[in-house]
């Protein structure tokens, strides 16, 4: 049993960088997660009943987990697909996005819970979903919140 499936991409440094981190954030939760890399990998020469078996499985653990959390590191494919097949499960999605400082794209931060944009935020995203499964933080990036800002002046100081 697990409560997470970690959709991420590991294909460059960086990918199996945030993967690891996100693997360690996990752990250091106490969190149970299902990571393709680590459980069910295709080998280049898979039979098509082997790329059945693992299809299936993966979208299985997604089902099958009480939440993912999705790398956008790369805009990884695979990982992509796991996304819009969580959100269309009805299995909720926390976006890792290491470093992000502007917008997040829209059909994935209004199909997901929560953007972390660090290990510390996303520890505090999965601990928040982990109390309470129906817990959403809306994610302003600097360009959105310095936009919030000049209209608050605007309206405050009538300019």
């Amino acid at each position: 049993m697990h409560d997470c499936y970690i959709a991420s991409g590991w294909f460059n440094e960086n990918q199996a960088r945030d993967l690891e981190n996100i693997k360690t954030a996990l752990d250091e939760l106490g969190v149970n997660y299902f990571s393709p890399k680590d459980e069910i990998v295709a080998k280049p020469d898979a039979s098509t009943e082997e790329q059945e078996m693992i299809f299936k499985g993966n979208v299985d653990a997604i089902t099958g987990g009480d939440f993912v959390v999705c790398n956008t590191r790369d805009k990884d494919l695979g990982t992509i697909f796991e996304a819009g097949f969580s959100y269309a499960s009805n299995v909720p999605i926390i976006y890792y996005a290491e470093g992000l400082q502007g917008n997040f794209n829209l059909m994935l931060s209004r199909s997901g819970r929560a953007v972390a944009t660090n290990i510390e935020e996303l520890k505090e995203h999965v601990k928040g979903i982990m109390d309470n499964p129906k817990y959403e933080k809306e994610y302003i990036g600097f360009v959105e919140w310095f936009c919030r800002w000049c209209l608050h002046l605007k309206s405050t100081y009538k300019i």
